[in-house]
């Protein structure tokens, strides 16, 4: 499955892909060991196996963060339930900074690999604040992204303004954004 996914992931618009890892690469066996210990409500409580992680990265564009593509084999502590699990999240507000074009193209390709992981069989749950995974419009993923950054750019200006700190030394993508001004007053549409 995995090598197909990365062959899928391969076919979109994406800056990377990374080669696929088998048994952990640095970055992935951390994230793993982060999962590993399960999730409070997980019932039965589940232990991961970090030597037992695979996958790939995907870099979408500039302004995104990297995803990550995985599974690690999960057992409960009595063993007689085992299950290939990931858990993982991507932001992609910050691609907004380059275009709206750009915000699309990186988002709707993480879906598309999602897509893709579902038609061969992938139990996949996912949470969108956007909320283009249920309704797949870009005029929302464009409009929800467009509040969520005057929402930062209006908290990012104020903490600035009262930091007293000499311009350029708080840093956040959001002060990249063409139209952090209009942002920040909340003008922008």
């Amino acid at each position: 499955m995995l090598t197909h996914l990365r062959g899928f992931a391969l076919t979109l618009r994406f800056k990377g892909v990374s080669d696929r890892y088998e048994r952990g690469g640095d970055g992935l066996r951390f994230l793993a060991s982060v999962l590993a210990e399960g999730f409070p409500d997980d019932t039965p409580r589940m232990i991961g196996d970090v030597d037992m992680v695979q996958g790939f990265s995907v870099h979408p564009g500039d302004g995104c963060e990297t995803a990550a593509f995985a599974f690690m084999r999960r057992t409960d502590e009595s063993g007689s339930h085992t299950e290939w699990f990931w858990h993982s999240s991507c932001k992609t507000q910050y691609a907004s900074v380059i275009s709206d074009s750009h915000l699309v193209t990186c988002h709707a390709g993480l879906v598309k690999i999602l897509d893709e992981a579902i038609r061969i069989g992938v139990d996949v749950v996912v949470r969108d604040e956007t909320h283009y995974w249920d309704t797949r419009d870009e005029e929302r993923l464009i409009a929800e992204v467009g509040a969520m950054n005057r929402i930062v750019a209006a908290f990012a200006g104020k903490l600035s303004d009262l930091s007293g700190m000499p311009d350029g030394h708080l840093r956040s993508p959001i002060f990249r954004h063409p139209r952090f001004e209009r942002l920040e007053m909340d003008l922008d549409e």
